[in-house]
């Protein structure tokens, strides 16, 4: 699909991020860091689904869906879905560097970040034909650097890569840091 092509349609999906660990993790402090990310950027955090398949010989498979939303303005908003897949789960007892034991998880898991900037999420110029054209005037003509711009890099930078870094940190991976921390924020 071309970039013009795209002002044409009322979604501008953005970049899949992936991340894959194998050890040990807490899964409950994985959930809960997610959630209040999602707290502190006003998004409606949803789970869109949970699938447990049965327990092969390594341990059980579950996914976890997540869905969040937020409308920025009354024109647009950011949807962001979070896809946990864990494999090979099992728990363990872990003993900390202060000496206490505490239960945590050891397996796989497979984390897939993704989101989109939709523009007229209440459907309000689908009505007729002449507003489907008028909207499409309006993301090409006068819409179209905030809409490639501005509201698709604030979205990737600053909400899916600062999420991907806060899982990373939790899950005590080796790039514990937000890569773009020091971007300015001129938008």
């Amino acid at each position: 699909m071309k970039p013009e092509e795209i002002i044409h349609f009322p979604e501008a999906p953005i970049h899949t991020v992936y991340l894959k660990f194998k050890g040990v993790m807490d899964m409950q402090d994985l959930y809960e860091s997610i959630a209040n990310f999602f707290l502190q950027k006003k998004f409606k955090l949803y789970e869109k689904q949970q699938r447990h398949r049965r327990p092969g010989p390594f341990g059980p498979e579950i996914l976890h869906q997540f869905e969040a939303t937020r409308k920025v303005e009354d024109y647009y908003e950011w949807v962001v879905t979070i896809n946990i897949e864990t494999f090979d789960m099992q728990d363990v007892e872990v003993v900390l560097k202060d000496g206490t034991k505490r239960k945590m998880t050891k397996g796989r898991i497979w984390v897939q970040l993704y989101g989109k900037v939709e523009t007229d999420y209440e459907k309000l110029w689908e009505k007729s034909a002449f507003l489907a054209k008028l909207r499409s005037f309006y993301n090409k003509y006068v819409m179209r650097k905030r809409y490639e711009g501005v509201w698709w890099d604030e979205l990737y930078y600053n909400i899916v890569l600062r999420l991907h870094a806060v899982i990373k940190e939790r899950l005590k991976m080796t790039t514990e840091v937000f890569e773009h921390r020091h971007f300015s924020r001129t938008h």
